[in-house]
């Protein structure tokens, strides 16, 4: 008996075969199962349920040949609704004008164009969802940043970075960029580092300047399941802070941490979230002024105690 979770992947990977095939005149068997990780077995399973779900597919026999779909055939739009269409457009629209990709443009006009054609006088209002990727201080700056690093991505070019730690020091090197992350409100660069000779998330507002450089990289062997998600959480410069939250500074710090992160306790706000144990944490706790009172862990009540007693010595 196939359970839940197996029969899923079994659909994603049909469908994702099935997308292989409108998009490529003729592939192997091979091909698909090294892409998609699965026997040739499997694969030929699959592409015989897609025959019984109506799906024209003949094979060509020989060196040059083949899996291919015939050339009539072409995916109606109405395998989604209205509103499937109006919010993946609407979604991949709201990406595209944070990372500024030409293949992404040309997908969406392609979708635009097929739900028209379907539903005659269909308005699609695409504008519902926005993702501003930028910096207060320079929105241009960044999403150039951002372009920058997608068009090395898109041919695989390598790119000569000044990246500035938290800690001040700034460097230059050389990344091979993988993927484009949002992560907590950021934009990240996955790259795999030159100088460190690891892979390493690159924070795109860290980056004072970015140059594609001639030379090309290969390509590692990695995908997204290889990114650790949790890298802010798993960080082991990370700890569990309780706050309490004044009244005039509550609404600042609930977009900080989220409203989540904040509890009724005994007539007072409580927030309690983990967060990395930087300079970054103590500047930011203490730009809130007495407006937040750290609780605990007891070595970041001192480290703001030490700072704000440096603080008053320079005046």
């Amino acid at each position: 008996m196939i359970c839940k979770g197996e029969r899923d992947v079994k659909y994603s990977i049909m469908l994702s075969i099935l997308f292989e095939l409108l998009s490529n005149k003729s592939v192997s068997a091979n091909y698909l199962a090294d892409k998609y990780e699965i026997s040739t077995r499997s694969v030929y399973r699959y592409l015989e349920d897609l025959e019984d779900a109506g799906v024209p597919l003949y094979t060509t026999r020989g060196r040059s040949g083949g899996i291919s779909l015939v050339d009539t055939y072409r995916l109606s739009s109405t395998f989604m609704t209205v509103q499937e269409f109006e919010q993946t457009i609407s979604a991949l629209t709201a990406i595209n004008d944070g990372v500024d990709n030409k293949v992404l443009e040309s997908a969406i006009l392609k979708l635009k164009s097929a739900v028209r054609k379907e539903y005659a006088g269909f308005n699609i209002e695409s504008g519902n969802l926005i993702i501003d990727g930028g910096s207060w201080g320079d929105t241009i700056g960044y999403k150039t940043k951002l372009k920058v690093v997608q068009e090395a991505i898109d041919q695989n070019k390598k790119l000569s970075i000044i990246y500035h730690d938290r800690n001040g020091n700034s460097t230059t090197r050389t990344i091979d960029p993988h993927f484009i992350l949002f992560k907590q409100g950021l934009w990240y660069a996955y790259a795999y580092c030159n100088l460190r000779e690891t892979f390493r998330l690159f924070k795109i507002g860290r980056i004072e300047s970015a140059t594609i450089l001639n030379e090309t990289f290969q390509r590692k062997n990695v995908n997204k399941s290889d990114i650790d998600f949790e890298f802010w959480e798993n960080n082991p410069e990370s700890i569990n802070v309780t706050m309490e939250i004044s009244p005039s500074c509550l609404s600042d710090v609930e977009e900080w941490l989220g409203v989540e992160n904040i509890k009724d306790e005994n007539g007072k706000k409580i927030a309690r979230a983990k967060l990395p144990f930087d300079n970054g944490l103590i500047s930011k706790i203490m730009g809130f002024g007495k407006g937040i009172k750290v609780l605990s862990p007891n070595e970041l009540k001192n480290e703001i105690k030490k700072n704000a007693e440096e603080l008053i010595k320079n005046y």
